[in-house]
């Protein structure tokens, strides 16, 4: 900093030298202050001609003066002053007709005619001053600016370390979490860049913690609107139906209000299991109320209300069921969910002009469930992630069953599968 400062100085004062140098030889030439003295003196006649002024018209002279500034007229008459102006306007401390033109021979008279007379007129220009103000601005500018320039070479290794730690940690800002710092040296600067190498990897592993719970909340969110919406379509049908009047006696109407009350009853079901859904995305096992019932009771109750939903959207529906009773073991609830997702699939995904085939079937000791489709040709802007199917399979396999789908051309098929319980051995009567 002192060998800035020196060398500082000496810019200032090298330079201060330079111009006042450059404003001697050039601006204050005697060529050059002629010819502006000149100038002022043409200015001056055509002044006074303009205004045909006389000598005693100070006021007018005055303005002239105080307007020009840097100028200051003196005017002779027979040798001797007559009157002195300028940019203060008219000195009347001059000594007026004592002052003698003659005693100053190397001073430059100009003529000047006035009405009363012709003067002589002696003029000094002091213009040159605002120069030396620039000239001592840009001497104060150099030095500032080479002060500084030695300040950043003397800081240069420390400037340069401080912009590579700055663009790592920017980088890391805007999330490149992989970037690895590398301290070096034994320097503040490489503890700090130990530090902020730490506070990344620290990070990184908590932004991983964050974008796995994250992940895990978005699918229990969408896996529950998509359960939430199934009821609440049905019920907006429902209750359509009846204000619209689409019915034909007051048992269907009594009907269609037992639906709305029964769809009302899920939501309320649904809502009030929403932090089961977290068991179901989480790494918790997911409770299940377990229940044997007789299987063709139960889906002729499940199958038949989905039908009806199905039917009411448009399509046409072919149900076969099985012939003989038998008993499974299940959770009402989360079997109704599961076929709540596989016929919303329906309503968004199939063709309605071609008819939804329902098929349940026994098949090596197991109930097999399953629900076709033909795939509508312009499913429109219907966008599908996959997580109702991938709730379904979550749920079936922690029920103890199977799901899986098959896709053909045009075509889409989704089957539940349920172990179906062993027969109970008949009581023998008593004797």
């Amino acid at each position: 900093m002192l060998a800035g400062l020196v060398c500082a100085f000496g810019v200032y004062f090298l330079t201060l030298w330079a111009s006042g140098a450059l404003i001697d030889r050039f601006y204050m030439s005697d060529d050059a202050v002629r010819a502006r003295n000149l100038a002022t003196v043409e200015q001056l006649q055509s002044y006074v001609q303009d205004q045909n002024l006389a000598s005693r018209d100070t006021d007018a002279i005055a303005r002239w003066t105080i307007e020009k500034k840097d100028i200051y007229v003196l005017l002779y008459k027979d040798q001797h002053l007559a009157l002195e102006s300028g940019w203060s306007g008219i000195d009347s401390s001059a000594s007026v007709g004592e002052e003698n033109l003659s005693d100053m021979p190397s001073v430059s008279a100009y003529p000047v005619c006035f009405r009363d007379g012709v003067f002589q007129a002696v003029i000094y220009d002091y213009s040159e001053s605002h120069l030396y103000t620039i000239a001592e601005l840009v001497s104060i500018v150099f030095s500032c600016a080479v002060f500084a320039l030695l300040l950043l070479l003397y800081n240069r290794r420390i400037t340069r370390s401080i912009v590579s730690i700055s663009r790592e940690v920017q980088q890391i800002g805007q999330g490149n979490l992989q970037l690895s710092l590398q301290s070096r040296g034994n320097d503040e600067l490489s503890q700090l860049t130990a530090s902020v190498e730490s506070m990344r990897r620290s990070l990184l592993e908590k932004t991983g913690q964050e974008q796995q719970a994250l992940q895990k909340n978005s699918e229990l969110i969408t896996a529950m609107s998509h359960d939430l919406r199934n009821p609440l379509t049905a019920l907006l049908g429902y209750l359509d139906l009846a204000k619209n009047r689409q019915y034909r006696s007051q048992e269907e109407l009594e009907q269609y209000i037992d639906a709305c009350y029964d769809k009302a009853a899920r939501l309320k079901t649904l809502t009030d299991e929403l932090f089961r859904y977290a068991l179901l995305f989480g790494n918790q096992e997911l409770h299940m109320n377990m229940q044997e019932y007789d299987a063709l009771i139960l889906l002729e109750q499940l199958l038949s209300e989905q039908c009806a939903t199905v039917e009411s959207w448009g399509f046409k529906v072919h149900t076969i069921l099985p012939e003989r009773s038998f008993r499974v073991q299940a959770d009402v609830l989360y079997l109704k969910r599961v076929l709540d997702n596989l016929f919303d699939n329906v309503r968004k995904y199939a063709d309605p002009d071609k008819p939804v085939n329902i098929a349940v079937l026994i098949e090596d000791g197991q109930l097999h469930i399953c629900i076709g489709n033909s795939v509508a040709p312009n499913p429109g802007k219907v966008e599908s992630n996959m997580i109702g199917l991938k709730t379904c399979r979550t749920i079936m396999e922690t029920m103890g069953g199977r799901f899986a789908t098959y896709e053909e051309p045009k075509k889409f098929t989704a089957e539940v599968i349920l172990p179906i319980l062993p027969d109970e051995p008949e009581t023998p009567p008593e004797s």
